[in-house]
């Protein structure tokens, strides 16, 4: 159980101050984060708390017991009141002479522990001097590198045969071993175990802010901030540390006017507070590590205007993603609609350099700032039953009608949640007959667009992926759920638009999308491999299991090949190997054009005069039947052995490059 920290205060200050020497150390532990560090040193900073010298040091990256008197002694030796040394160990010992306990001792299981303690001490006389009449702070007892029979001869030095207070601070979580059992029963006479006290440490944070009107903001806004703090369930004040002083950055770039803006400000507090825990910290553990380029939906990137961080749910029963588990926790539950631009929040995240004039332009295209006058016309119907038509709105609302409907004549909605949207909102309209068109009407007329506005308009990039996002379980885009997206009409339009994208996209595998592949093979090869196996460069692989090679031209291939370097031209088919590892029954299609590949590489050694690159080429050639055409005829085979082969021509043929 925790304690109040006024109280640890108060036994703290009575411990540090009486004349009576305690011998004994006073441990203050608790989790990582908790504000240890921070209630400690607040208690040095207070010039009316002790007239002992203060000393801090961390043990962090301490080696060993030479290095920690090294530590102590530049701590130590100045004549100001207050030193507060943290660091690893500096160089060298100014004490003559090592330590030499040997292999043994504790760690060993040999030695009495009282033994090694006295051999320790008797090193130590040397700095006692410096050290009485100051109170000295341990900090980060768990990440020490000395063994602990060793730390505890300095401490037991200090507390046993001067007149030196020693509070130490832990995460005893990571002490569990029998060494430092021993260690606390031998010096620690009172211990303290702190719980997280975010109510006093954020305002001891905020009050850290030096621009006036920025702190002045931040505690108008602390509710908030602890609000989210407590939903985090995380516990680290840290962490919370950190969050205010970059939030305090990006709220002295904003523009005047904006960090008046109530909405806005909560809002960005809010964004910026899960973005930066949970996507930039990463504090959960059950989580797989998010990073800020997490932010970006799967088909976001390349997008500059992206407001908008979402997590499509396709099983309902299905266990929810880190990223959904987020938004539920801080009952963000359709995603966040963002006040800048998702990339400018990465920008901030990995830079934690605040762009002031990117900054205020984006702010100013926030819906926050320019109101629902900004919206599409269908967000504002999505909106149909909050309107107050009392307050002669009611001429807007039809004129978004007509824009909607006009938008729709122009084929302006290209993008699939968009147009999702503008179906969900067109049926609702015509199912209370706030149109002229009935709900069958509307059916018809969604499907007319489909064909002869939106597949037209339709590109790979926006194409990608249709089928995953919509064809099972949909929730909703842009923040908003799709509007009776339960109901028959609205999944009979839904089920004929994945159809005809579908379509689409066969169409422009067996057409287009191979002579696109192509053109990266001597763009970016790597590229080029990336879309056709699982690589460890970032690429796109599209194709993992799709026989795209065999719908490009085998001569181009060739030609494309070619304008390789010799050493990248080798390294494609070794590459590419282990494509048909993964999904051999690729090799059905592909094994045949990679035959006719060869071919045509031997139609080049026919035509080419030069003896060493023909030598090259056919080396090539052979490489293919090794690393390919020996599986893919070894396929043929067991398929033949299976009675499912028809011709059986290719086993009288002779191996190309034999």
């Amino acid at each position: 159980m925790g304690i109040d920290r006024a109280e640890v205060k108060k036994f703290l200050r009575n411990w540090a101050n009486t004349e009576s020497k305690p011998h004994f150390a006073v441990l203050v532990e608790g989790r990582w984060g908790c504000g240890k560090t921070h209630f400690v040193l607040q208690l040095l900073e207070d010039e009316s708390f002790t007239d002992r010298k203060p000393i801090y040091l961390s043990v962090f990256g301490i080696p060993d017991v030479q290095s920690l008197e090294t530590n102590l002694f530049y701590a130590s030796a100045g004549s100001l009141t207050k030193t507060l040394h943290k660091g690893a160990g500096l160089a060298g010992s100014i004490f003559s002479g090592a330590l030499t306990l040997g292999s043994g001792g504790i760690f060993g299981g040999t030695a009495n522990l009282n033994k090694i303690v006295d051999a320790v001490t008797s090193q130590l006389e040397q700095s006692s001097t410096n050290m009485d009449g100051a109170l000295l702070v341990l900090d980060d007892l768990e990440r020490c590198q000395i063994p602990m029979s060793e730390l505890l001869g300095v401490v037991n030095r200090f507390v046993e045969h001067g007149d030196t207070r020693v509070i130490l601070l832990a995460n005893t979580d990571g002490l569990k071993d029998n060494h430092f059992i021993a260690f606390r029963e031998k010096i620690v006479g009172h211990s303290f175990f702190l719980e997280s006290d975010p109510d006093s440490a954020l305002a001891s944070f905020v009050g850290e802010i030096g621009q006036t009107d920025v702190r002045g903001l931040l505690e108008y806004y602390e509710q908030d901030i602890r609000e989210l703090y407590n939903k985090s369930g995380f516990h680290n004040l840290r962490a919370l540390r950190q969050f205010v002083w970059q939030l305090a950055t990006v709220l002295e770039r904003m523009n005047e006017d904006y960090r008046e803006n109530d909405e806005l400000v909560r809002n960005l507090i809010v964004q910026f507070f899960i973005f930066f825990i949970e996507f930039k910290l990463d504090l959960a553990e059950e989580s797989a590590s998010l990073t800020p380029l997490d932010l970006l939906g799967q088909y976001d990137e390349g997008k500059d205007e992206v407001r908008h961080v979402y997590e499509f749910s396709f099983d309902k029963d299905k266990e929810p993603t880190p990223k959904k588990r987020i938004f539920n926790k801080y009952e963000q539950h359709n995603g966040i609609r963002t006040v800048i631009t998702v990339q400018q929040w990465i920008a901030i995240l990995t830079s934690g350099v605040v762009d002031a004039a990117r900054l205020n332009a984006e702010l100013a295209q926030a819906d926050e700032v320019a109101g629902v006058g900004s919206w599409p016309s269908w967000k504002r119907l999505w909106h149909f039953y909050e309107w107050d038509f009392s307050d002669g709105s009611e001429p807007g609302f039809w004129s978004d009608v007509e824009d909607m409907q006009s938008n729709l004549g122009c084929g302006s909605y290209v993008e699939v949640g968009e147009f999702l949207h503008v179906v969900g909102v067109s049926l609702m309209l015509a199912e209370h007959q706030l149109v002229d068109q009935t709900v069958p009407k509307t059916v018809k007329t969604m499907k007319s667009y489909i064909d002869g506005q939106f597949i037209p308009a339709l590109t790979y990039e926006r194409c990608r992926g249709v089928v995953e996002r919509f064809g099972y379980q949909l929730e909703s885009y842009d923040g908003l759920g799709f509007i009776g997206r339960e109901g028959a009409e609205f999944k009979e339009v839904l089920n004929y638009l994945v159809e005809k994208v579908e379509e689409w996209h066969q169409a422009w595998l067996r057409d287009d999308a191979g002579k696109e592949l192509l053109g990266l093979l001597t763009d970016d090869w790597i590229q080029f491999i990336g879309n056709l196996k699982v690589t460890n460069h970032p690429s796109e692989q599209r194709y993992l299991d799709i026989p795209i090679l065999a719908t490009i031209d085998a001569g181009a291939f060739v030609d494309a090949w070619f304008k390789l370097s010799r050493r990248e031209e080798r390294l494609v088919v070794g590459s590419l190997k282990d494509r048909y590892e993964h999904h051999p029954a690729l090799l059905d299609k592909e094994g045949l054009w990679w035959r006719s590949v060869q071919e045509e590489l031997m139609r080049r050694v026919a035509n080419t005069r030069s003896k060493p690159r023909n030598v090259q080429i056919k080396n090539l050639v052979k490489h293919i039947n090794s690393s390919i055409i020996e599986k893919w005829e070894l396929r043929q085979f067991q398929e033949f052995s299976k009675g499912g082969l028809a011709d059986v021509g290719w086993m009288t043929r002779t191996r190309i490059g034999d």
